[in-house]
Formats: C-alpha cells, structure tokens, sequence
C-alpha cells in the first residue's frame, strides 16, 4: 500500500517538476516571478521543505522495487537533505538565491531548467 502511494507521488511531483521546468523554458521570467511571489508568502518556505521532504521519502520508500534502487535511494537522501538545507538556510538567503537566478539572462535560466 504504501509502495503504491509513493508510486504516485513520484509520478506527481515529478509531472509537477517537468511541467515547471517547461514552462520556465517557454517563459523563464514568469516562473522566476512565481517562485518569487511564493517566496514571500509565509506559506513559501513550508512548501519548499514539505514538497522535498514528501518526494525524498516517496522516493526511499520506492527504491527497492524501482529499476534502479540504488539511484532511487540517493535521490531519496538528498531530497530530505535538502529539505534541512532550505531550513537552516532560511527564508532570506533562499530570496537572495532567487533574486540572483533573476538577474540570469533568459538563456541561463533556460539552460538553467534543462
């Protein structure tokens, strides 16, 4: 039950990653400006850590019935890591991060997302 439920949140974060990173190609300043108007929210954090946290695990629980276990594992691992990452990074460094992605051309945004 709970292989089959991770089964789809990875099939649904990973459409959700795909589908941003298309549309930050077709149009790279409105999704700088989306992450961007997120990150000031004071929901903007909790689901940056919330959404890793669940795909990380998602993905360990899946490993060991997936094709490539040991690649769904560290995927996994690094995913929680960086939902810690986000929190002890914090809320002001991340709006830096994003506000230094901004200024990219929209060609490095765009190879950015490739």
């Amino acid at each position: 039950m709970a292989i089959s439920a991770s089964y789809v949140v990875v099939l649904v974060l990973g459409i959700t990653i795909l589908v941003l990173a298309a549309w930050g190609i077709v149009s790279p300043g409105s999704l700088v400006k989306m992450v961007r108007n997120a990150m000031d929210q004071s929901y903007g954090m909790y689901v940056a850590v919330i959404a890793r946290l669940i795909l990380g695990a998602a993905l360990i629980i899946v490993a060991p019935v997936s094709r490539f276990p040991t690649v769904f594992s560290v995927l996994g691992w690094l995913t929680l890591i960086a939902a810690v990452g986000v929190i002890i990074v914090g809320r002001e460094r991340i709006r830096r991060v994003i506000a230094w992605f901004a200024r990219l051309s929209a060609s490095m945004v765009r190879l950015w997302l490739v």
